[in-house]
């Protein structure tokens, strides 16, 4: 489940999806993660299986990264998941507490009439195939399926396979992050960046003009970030002195919320992580460059409206 959080008091036209068919209530099937962000609209059902092109043997999309999972990290407590499911032709966020990943009620199927249709899961893990049926809802343009458990949604999350290979993440310059969404406010419009999981290079990061407060040189735990937004914000330049705002998401990502209580590094670093419609990069790893030390865990590597777009926390 979801509750409002900390906000940007930041708001986004009603034209972010203005190309967008009405299919409000209407039951769809997705293509693939291409044919859902440059189509459907928010509150469409849509199925997420193996109609395009996949990446496990069965034609599924795969999990690439886990954003969040359940556990305690930067001293709060998450019971949610919030994982990037890839193929082909583009990414999604799924957005699903543990209660409800533990309920879905539907019945594991797909459009293209070709097994197998997959398991019915209760935990997730990055390398699983899935087969998914949820409802379509971008959130700071990522694009992003939420679920229910009543029997009238139909939805599920079934595993199709494990142990997949993840793609590697590709690289992005921050001059091609902001020339590619027009800074941010069409990341949903670019299906090479949308949800996608990427990676940017030897760039330093700084407190920026708004983090001044003890933030500015240690991540700040889930509750520092929920106190005041600017505790998140930071400042990413490039070598060739270009800067790009990051954002240390804590209230809603436990990855980031991991960091907590870590220095934040001097010198330069790679960042993977994801692209939002606030133009900034939220990072889901920090490595040191060149040494190989990381700042996230091993192993550990989604609901709004048009009219704007809302910071998020999970509960």
């Amino acid at each position: 489940m979801k509750t409002l959080g900390t906000m940007k008091k930041r708001l986004l036209v009603a034209g972010v999806m203005a190309s967008a068919v009405a299919l409000v209530g209407v039951r769809v099937y997705a293509d693939d993660a291409s044919d859902i962000e440059s189509f459907y609209s928010t509150g469409a059902n849509v199925n997420y299986d193996n109609s395009g092109p996949g990446y496990d043997a069965n034609g599924y999309p795969v999990i690439t990264a886990i954003g969040s999972q359940p556990g305690v990290y930067g001293g709060f407590t998450f019971t949610g998941w919030a994982v990037f499911a890839q193929d082909q032709t583009g990414s999604m966020e799924l957005f699903v507490s543990q209660a409800s990943l533990s309920a879905l009620t539907g019945t594991p199927g797909n459009d293209s009439g070709t097994p197998p249709y997959g398991t019915p899961t209760t935990t997730l893990a990055t390398g699983m195939g899935l087969n998914v049926r949820g409802d379509w809802s971008p959130y700071d343009g990522i694009p992003e399926l939420g679920f229910k458990t009543t029997v009238a949604s139909n939805h599920y999350v079934a595993v199709t396979s494990t142990g997949n290979a993840i793609p590697t993440p590709p690289v992005f310059t921050i001059p091609q992050l902001q020339a590619g969404t027009g800074n941010g406010a069409g990341v949903l419009t670019n299906s090479a960046i949308a949800g996608m999981v990427l990676t940017i290079q030897n760039v330093t990061i700084s407190a920026g003009a708004v983090n001044t407060n003890g933030n500015a040189t240690v991540f700040p735990t889930e509750a520092q970030g929920h106190s005041s937004v600017n505790n998140e914000i930071y400042e990413i330049t490039d070598s060739g002195g270009n800067s790009l705002e990051m954002f240390d998401w804590t209230t809603s990502y436990s990855t980031c919320a991991a960091f907590a209580g870590q220095a934040v590094p001097t010198s330069p670093v790679s960042m993977t992580g994801f692209f939002d419609s606030f133009d900034e990069f939220v990072p889901l790893s920090i490595t040191a460059v060149p040494e190989p030390s990381t700042l996230t865990l091993a192993g550990m590597g989604l609901i709004g409206g048009l009219l704007a777009l809302r910071r998020r926390r999970r509960s």
